[in-house]
Order: structure tokens, then sequence, then C-alpha cells
């Protein structure tokens, strides 16, 4: 820096209001399903049985939202548009027992810093209606207008004083489809309410104030998943959970279709999404999300929804005691989901293959041969059941007799088991099948006490480096405890002298490096769940597997133990045992319908 230059330090100054609401407004409001959030809430807040929203442009041209709530008297509108001016806190301890979905006063100051916005409302104590209008904070007086009960609030051009957001708006089919989702987790948080979207002109969604949940999701989200779903409702003291989960089968890639209503507000908050994903551990893979609509209810007292402006986050106060009792009533209800897979799910799955791999043009039917012409294509050899020897040092699974689980039973690729059922059949994986009952087996003799453990007659040596052995070294006691007897036998050897002897098919080396997996992937869980870990490691790489070959007896030992589970339709990584077909599921496949 040259010596004449000097630091100029500016001067503290207090910004202008208009600043300070664009700054506030980038707080609210993000984009036009923010504005969509704020003035429904509000909307029901004002106690309306009926609510109308309309867009353009994905609601970056247009937000309208209508509904025939209680209405605002002449001396509150002058207000509506006022930061921090709100009818529903005045109190400091007013934050600790909110009731209200909106209360910061914060969301239409935002939106008339930022938009074009008006409103028009009459209460039902009113012969006239009164209509506000700003725009960039610019605040007209009321004057009188025609107007039905209830509020209309229009907000037009979205960030048109502010460009540069308004760049950040994705296209209008993005910002539509974000919308559509906030209006339709308020529509099932709010039974006795009806909700109609418009965009453009056209109708795209609406439910009727008397529907109720399910008949909501079943509107939104179709048949399909609505009558699939499973009910879920458990108390703990004033703490109420109820809705509805679905089968692993719906899982998907992303969190859409979680949704959360705490007190009738709509949620994404991280403990809600953890309790839940936890509650299908063993039922789901880890990098699928199940699919619920659940409903909390609790004292306002022990929640603290006033953590973030959008007051999508909020923080529980007893966090831990909810935490659990959660967990327990969702698996609860998942246990009981039908987890089979419907064979009219791989029927459609086979069709829609199909169609994409023929040309576009012509028929399916134009694209195969007639009976008898030629082909050069290998016809496949049948499936067969072959009997051989069982390989050296494979148990079965121990035979079980039981009326319940009828045949005849047939093995196919030595991988599956295909039993009769009365209007059908299913089609069972042997090895996910015993993997689950084994894990089961192991888990529930581990809370009683002890695993029974068998003692090799000559311990096996396992070579691990040295940082593996030391991750082991801290866990052998809780090992011994499940069953798992390891020592450390020098710097870089692990010697097994003992294993569950619950476990069919037990591989030392296999189950040593199961053990280091789910060390290496616990980091923040329980010591239980730790051991739970390892048992589910460990009874997948015991069990039987594809290529055995087994017996009826077996086959039918394997059935009857899965009945005896609560639910014996994953296996621990959430894979289905059984696919089953019905005998709709056959006509569909043979074209019979």
């Amino acid at each position: 820096m040259h010596a004449s230059q000097k630091i100029v330090h500016p001067r503290i100054a207090v910004l202008s209001e208009r600043v300070r609401n664009q700054i506030a407004a980038g707080e609210v409001i993000e984009r036009p399903a923010s504005v969509v959030k704020e003035l429904v809430e509000n909307a029901i807040d004002a106690g309306a049985t009926a609510v109308r929203v309309d867009l353009e442009e994905g609601g970056a041209q247009l937000v309208r939202v209508s509904d025939d709530g209680s209405g605002m008297a002449q001396e509150d509108l002058r207000l509506a548009f006022v930061a921090h001016a709100t009818s529903k806190l005045f109190e400091v301890d007013d934050l600790d027992h909110i009731g209200s979905l909106g209360f910061r006063g914060e969301a239409l100051a935002s939106m008339g810093a930022i938009a074009r916005c008006s409103i028009v409302t009459r209460t039902r104590a009113s012969e006239t209606g009164w209509k506000i209008e700003c725009a960039g904070a610019a605040i007209s007086e009321p004057r009188e207008a025609g107007a039905p009960v209830g509020t209309t609030v229009e907000v037009r051009e979205l960030f048109y004083n502010v460009p540069a957001r308004r760049r950040f708006l994705k296209t209008t089919a993005t910002e539509l489809g974000r919308a559509l989702d906030v209006v339709q987790r308020i529509a099932l948080a709010h039974e006795g309410i009806g909700f109609t979207v418009t965009h453009d002109g056209k109708r795209v969604f609406d439910v009727e104030a008397n529907m109720d949940l399910l008949a909501r999701i079943r509107r939104t989200f179709g048949a399909d998943l609505s009558d699939a779903l499973v009910r879920v409702d458990g108390r703990d003291g004033d703490v109420r959970l109820s809705g509805y989960v679905a089968p692993p089968r719906f899982a998907r890639g992303d969190t859409a279709r979680q949704m959360w209503f705490l007190n009738s507000r709509t949620v994404r908050d991280k403990v809600l999404v953890r309790a839940l994903k936890d509650s299908y551990k063993g039922f789901l893979f880890d990098s699928r999300q199940p699919v619920a609509f659940l409903s909390l209810s609790m004292d306002p007292a022990k929640v603290d929804v006033n953590v973030h402006p959008a007051k999508s986050d909020v923080r529980f106060r007893e966090e831990r005691r909810l935490f659990g009792f959660i967990v327990n009533t969702l698996r609860e209800a998942v246990r009981t989901c039908d987890m089979a897979t419907p064979g009219a799910r791989l029927v459609e799955r086979a069709v829609e293959r199909e169609a994409r791999a023929l040309p576009f043009s012509g028929s399916i039917a134009a694209h195969y041969p007639p009976l008898g012409a030629s082909s050069h294509v290998r016809e496949r050899e049948p499936l067969r059941v072959v009997d051989v020897p069982r390989p050296a040092g494979t148990a079965p699974p121990t035979p079980v007799a039981s009326d319940e689980v009828r045949g005849p039973f047939l093995q196919v690729a030595r991988t599956y088991i295909v039993r009769p059922l009365g209007d059908g059949f299913e089609i069972v994986d042997q090895h996910a099948l015993h993997e689950r009952i084994q894990f089961e087996s192991l888990v529930a003799e581990m809370r009683r006490g002890r695993i029974e453990t068998q003692r090799l007659l000559v311990p096996e040596l396992v070579e691990l480096s040295r940082a593996e052995v030391s991750a082991l070294e801290p866990h052998l006691e809780q090992l011994s405890g499940i069953g798992i007897e390891l020592a450390a036998f020098g710097a870089t050897t692990i010697a097994v002298h003992g294993l569950p002897a619950r476990l069919a098919r037990p591989r030392p080396k296999d189950i040593v490096h199961a053990v280091l997996a789910a060390i290496e992937g616990a980091r923040a869980l329980e010591p239980e769940q730790l051991m739970e870990d390892v048992l589910h490691r460990a009874a997948c790489r015991s069990s039987v597997m594809a290529g055995d070959v087994l017996s009826d007896e077996e086959m039918r030992s394997l059935l009857v133990r899965g009945k005896s589970l609560v639910s014996d339709q994953t296996c621990v990584h959430g894979r289905p045992t059984r696919v089953r077909f019905v005998g709709a599921d056959l006509e569909r496949a043979f074209e019979r319908r």
C-alpha cells in the first residue's frame, strides 16, 4: 500500500426499511412455493374450510390464494404489509406454546417488498369488503371493495424489482411441481378443509373437505399406494403418532413421499426423518427412502418451532424419548406390511421393458415370428431341478414338521422355492429367507442374555492389517457376548476361538470381515445397534446360499420357521424374500384379461 493511501472506515448507518424488507424477504420467500406456503397457512389460521390457489407461470407471474375464512377488518388490513405485525403472537411467553401455523408477521411484508401484491377481504360482520395494495414496500391506504366473506391475496411478478433473484428461478414445470408439493402436504395435514389448485386456468389438484387422510392420499398418489398402506397409531403420554406407512416395495430414491405433520404443521425435521429410516432397518436397502404419511401431535410447549423463518425445522425438548417412541411404534406397523413383491408388478415391468426394446412403429406381435417359423435365436433351456450331493461342510436348515405349510415344493435353479397357494403360487428366495430366520433368532438370543457359542477345536487364524486389529480390540468383550470369541494373535492376526452355535454354516474369515465392516459403518451407533449390525452381517454370510440343493423337508423347514417370525417377507438387507402370483397376475401375463 502506498504511504499516501489511507484506510477509509465506512460509517455505520441504519438500513432503510426497503432494504431491510428485501433482506428479510430472502429468508422467508425463496421461490413461488414459499409464497404459496405462507398464504395457504394464513388461510388455515383464519379458519377457512375452502382454499383455492391459482398459479400462472409456475407462480412466478401470479400466486392467488382465496379462502372463506374470517377475513380482516379495515384497521387490521392497514397493518397487513407492515413487518412484524401479527394477530397470532402478543407476549414473549407465547413463543413457548405456538398453536398457529404463522406467527412471525414477516411473510406479507416480505412479499410486498419483492412483488406487486394486493389483498381483498371482508369479515362476516361487514357489509362491504376492503382492498389494499403493496408494491416494493409502498403500501396504499385501504379502500372499499366488493368481496365475499374471506380473503383473497394476489402476489404478481415475483422478484420484479430483484432481477438477480428472479434469474435463479427454475423452469415453469419445476416451480409448479414445488408449489404443488406444498399444497399437497398441507392438504394431507388438514382434514376438513377443501383445496383446489389451478395452473394457467387448468385445474391440477383438488381434494374435498370431507375426505379423510387415506382418501386424500388416494386422490394425490393413486390407489396402488393407498391400498397397500398400513395404519399407525401409538401414544406415549400426551404424544400421539398416527398415519400410514407403505411397504418397502414403494420406497424411493428421494424423500418426496415422506410427509410429517407436527400439530398439523408440515415439517422436514432431521430427527423425524432418521426415526422413520431406523424403523425400516432390516426391511429396506440403506440407499432407499421409505414412504410414509405421519402426524405427530403433542403439547406445543414441548417443541420449539421458532428455529428458522421457514418454520420447517423444529427442536424437541425430549428428543431421545420421542425418538425411541417413534421408532418402536413405526417398526411394529412396518412389520405387518405385506412385503411380498406382487406378480402383477413383474408382469408390468416385463411388458414395459419389452415395449422399450422394440421399434416405436407397429405392434409388439409384429416383431415375433409366427409359430413354426425358422429363427436363429436359440430357445432357452427349461429350468431343471437337479438333486446332487450337498457340498461338504454345508449344513441344511433344521427340519421342522408342520401341516401349516403344504407342498408340493419345487426348487428352481437351486435358489428359489416354489410352493402353491390357494389362488396362485409363491416363489421364495431360499437365501434371503434363511438369512432373515438366522438374524431374528440371533437377535432374540442376544436380548435374552447371551448367545450360545460353538467353540472351534482348533482356532482359525485370520490375517488382517494392524489398523484392522486395532479396530477390533476395543470390541472383543462385546463380541464375546454375542457368541463371537476373538483374540489378538500378534499385531496383524486375529484368532477365532468360537462362533454362534446357531449359525448354519459359519465361515470364520468371512465373519471377521463382516464384524470389521459393521464397526467401520457404525460410527455413531449405540453398542446394541452395533452388535445387531454384526449379527446381521454374520447371518448373511452363514446362510443357505443360492446353488445349495434342498430336500422337500428342508424346504418345508425354511418356510415353517419363517412363519414363526413377526415378519419373514424381507431379508435383513431389505430385499423381498418372495414374489407372489395370484390368478389375476397369471391372467394378465397370458393376456386373458
